[in-house]
């Protein structure tokens, strides 16, 4: 399928490859077109044809196509939206709506909810490889690899000697990086 599309620029051809069918039978275009009156017409199974639902103009040789005017306003995209929205929107559905004020409580905790202790770390996150020793014959600069529960997770070892240790690991494709910070205290 082929759409022509003349304007005052000329005219240009767009083709429509079989990838932007969204229905069965339903072609979508998105085109460019400066400020102006723009005439088209529609290519189909060889045959030049023009859309009889839409406006139409008669050329000075007397073929028949469609017309739009693209006018400075279309290019306001939330302004057009809203035009168009306006348009195609029917509010008679909308009046079954119950009468009344809506609103919605907040949520207000209760006096015992407020002390609670932090929930207990779950046991697959204390197995935080900065603390697991390597074997004799790996090479101590490279950890094990780790289990996917503790990617993009924070763990801050116990402050020894007046440092702080900070670790986090992350995944890329098959590699695996930990980051460690090292903060004097």
């Amino acid at each position: 399928t082929r759409t022509k599309i003349k304007s005052t620029l000329g005219w240009g051809v767009i083709t429509l490859p079989c990838s932007v069918l969204v229905h069965q039978n339903t072609f979508v275009a998105i085109v460019d077109l400066p400020e102006g009156e723009h005439q088209y017409k529609f290519y189909v199974d060889g045959q030049w044809t023009h859309d009889p639902t839409e406006p139409v103009i008669t050329s000075q040789l007397g073929t028949v196509n469609n017309i739009i005017q693209v006018k400075k306003t279309d290019f306001e995209v939330f302004d057009a939206l809203m035009v168009d929205s306006q348009k195609s929107s029917d509010m008679s559905d909308l009046s079954s709506s119950p009468p009344g004020p809506y609103h919605q409580d907040p949520y207000v905790p209760k006096q015992e909810e407020k002390f609670k202790s932090p929930p207990i770390l779950p046991p697959h996150l204390l197995q935080v490889i900065l603390n697991k020793d390597t074997g004799i014959s790996c090479d101590p600069a490279l950890l094990p690899e780790p289990n996917h529960v503790m990617l993009n997770h924070l763990y801050a070892l116990s402050i020894k000697d007046g440092v702080m240790v900070l670790s986090a690991t992350h995944r890329y494709k098959k590699k695996y990086v930990t980051t460690l910070l090292y903060k004097p205290i």
